[in-house]
């Protein structure tokens, strides 16, 4: 347990040396498809659990129901410029070996006109897309600490240039036991730098445009991104339970977001929750909530302002058996 702590403090502490703000590819792994920890402020690293998890932390994956052992979620938000993002998931539980799940996150950017300097108005249409295809395991170390691995194959496509890769998820979670107090540490899209196949013609060189002359695309990192949270009852009763929680999160890409959030649930069936992000003039207040009925289905939604482009809504549906 003290090891795999200390390469977590170790992976971070590299990200935090690495760090070049704006500079990284596959920024479609950092939009946040989990939408309960999105409706409580982008602050569920400790509390994420089921096949859902391994978006934010993977070690929380052990935590299905207790009379559970298959798992389900999908969700989805539609961003500006009609740009949608979607994620599926499904966790198995192997009692005697612990929780494998294997999981999918999807960008589509719709098609864009190809223009050039020959033809400024458009000569034809491209498409734009990215996914990433993942298996995770996680099991319980002791009876309060749990470790979760996830390897992915990232891909991105721009029109005829593309690039993909191996990169790794890895997450702790520790249960102290009082007051059900969690903290999660989780290290996400770890891998190494990725370059787009092909050449383009670099238009604002002067010299190579008028020989024709290509250039090969540069190397870029993922969005390596450290994520460290704590979560704790407020409130513990045998109808009503609340939950306040709080995150650092940290990414080669961008300043230092925190997240805060709570969540209130009654009779462990209606949720509501309501969250702040700061360091991020993208995502601030949140609001959410949750609804468990038949048979074990949940769905979820999360609402999210946008200083610039408006609120995001974002939805998923889960079920587990």
């Amino acid at each position: 347990m003290k090891k795999i702590a200390i390469l977590l403090l170790l992976l971070s502490s590299l990200l935090w040396a690495s760090s070049s703000i704006g500079s990284a590819t596959g920024q479609f792994l950092e939009i946040s498809l989990h939408v309960r920890n999105m409706g409580m402020g982008n602050a569920g690293t400790s509390l994420v659990n089921g096949a859902s998890a391994a978006m934010i932390n993977p070690a929380g994956i052990v935590d299905l129901s207790e009379d559970s052992e298959f798992d389900t979620y999908m969700s989805y938000v539609k961003w500006p410029a009609d740009i949608s993002f979607g994620a599926v998931g499904a966790a198995y539980r192997v009692r005697s070996i612990g929780v494998f799940s294997v999981n999918a996150k999807y960008a589509y950017f719709g098609d864009e006109v190809r223009t050039s300097p020959e033809q400024p108005f458009g000569d034809g249409t491209f498409s734009m897309g990215a996914m990433s295809l993942g298996l995770s395991y996680a099991r319980n170390l002791t009876d309060k600490f749990s470790f979760g691995l996830t390897v992915k194959h990232v891909s991105e496509n721009y029109d005829n240039s593309s690039y993909s890769q191996i990169a790794w998820d890895m997450g702790t979670l520790f249960r102290t036991g009082y007051r059900n107090l969690n903290l999660g540490m989780s290290i996400l899209h770890f891998s190494k730098e990725a370059q787009f196949d092909g050449k383009f013609l670099d238009y604002s060189d002067q010299v190579k445009y008028a020989l024709g002359d290509s250039s090969k695309f540069s190397n870029w990192p993922l969005p390596i991104t450290f994520r460290t949270g704590l979560s704790m009852d407020a409130l513990n009763t045998e109808s009503m339970q609340a939950k306040i929680a709080l995150d650092m999160i940290h990414s080669n890409n961008s300043d230092e977001i925190y997240g805060f959030g709570a969540e209130l649930n009654y009779l462990n069936k209606y949720s509501i929750r309501t969250g702040y992000q700061y360091g991020t003039d993208i995502q601030g207040f949140s609001l959410g909530g949750g609804l468990k009925f038949v048979n074990n289905i949940r769905i979820d939604y999360a609402f999210n302002t946008m200083e610039y482009f408006g609120p995001r809504h974002r939805f998923s549906f889960g079920l587990d058996f």
